[in-house]
């Protein structure tokens, strides 16, 4: 495993793959490579994705083959690499510490950092978003990606303030709630539930019958998405999610 960063749940979510030799296997987020090394180790074959150059030079030898990609090309992908049969489909969707801290791009309230927040090739950054939303539209991403009570308060103020360029300047202005609103403004900047959204039909595809697809989330939004979505067509491995660190939850389904 990349010292680039500790999954939560490894073995958990590992163990609910099920992993059997020489099938394939896909990490959909490589990340630092966790999973796809403990994968590997038990004789699975891994295909792994991710959108962070970083990620990938931290763990492209964790898999057999790298992609950087956004997870919302799967099929796409699955077909270009012919990595079928597909055993398992895996998705992290927490942040690396890597990103959060050493990424320089913005994704932590704590440091003085552009304010970017991209995870990849999105074409807006966070600071765009602050600078050029109205303040019902922030507080729209404040309250849906943040919970924050009072979003739209908040939205005011962060608006009467303008202009930001760093994270600093954003932090001073949010105080307590900084937290809540960079995850807001980094899932608003790189669409990641739209993304969850598009990626799970794809799994279904591309799964073969009695794969599993196993997903760690870590907002409530997500694991809505994350259960409704999948209990129509695979079966539950587990009555409730299982709990882990940092409020993940993963949740894991087999193919029928």
């Amino acid at each position: 495993m990349s010292s680039y960063h500790t999954p939560v749940l490894l073995e958990s979510a590992v163990n609910c793959l099920n992993v059997r030799k020489d099938r394939k296997y896909i990490d959909a987020t490589l990340g630092g490579g966790g999973h796809s090394a403990l994968i590997r180790s038990r004789g699975g074959m891994v295909l792994g994705i991710d959108q962070d150059q970083d990620a990938i030079d931290n763990s492209k030898k964790c898999a057999d083959i790298v992609v950087k990609s956004n997870f919302v090309h799967l099929e796409e992908i699955v077909a270009k690499y012919n990595w079928f049969p597909v055993s398992g489909v895996l998705l992290d969707l927490g942040m690396s510490m890597h990103q959060i801290v050493d990424s320089k791009r913005g994704f932590s309230f704590q440091a003085e950092e552009p304010l970017d927040m991209r995870m990849g090739e999105s074409a807006v950054t966070a600071a765009e978003l602050v600078n050029q939303l109205t303040v019902g539209q922030l507080a729209s991403i404040l309250k849906d990606f943040g919970e924050i009570p009072g979003a739209r308060s908040l939205a005011s103020k962060i608006v009467a303030n303008r202009t930001y360029s760093t994270t600093g300047q954003l932090a001073k202005v949010c105080g307590k709630w900084s937290q809540q609103a960079f995850q807001a403004l980094r899932i608003a900047v790189n669409d990641e539930l739209g993304a969850l959204t598009q990626v799970i039909p794809q799994i279904k595809n591309i799964l073969e019958v009695g794969g599993r697809a196993v997903i760690i989330s870590f907002h409530s939004l997500e694991d809505r998405i994350v259960k409704n979505e999948f209990e129509n067509w695979g079966l539950p491995l587990t009555k409730k999610s299982i709990q882990g660190e940092r409020r993940s939850k993963l949740r894991a389904f087999e193919k029928i």
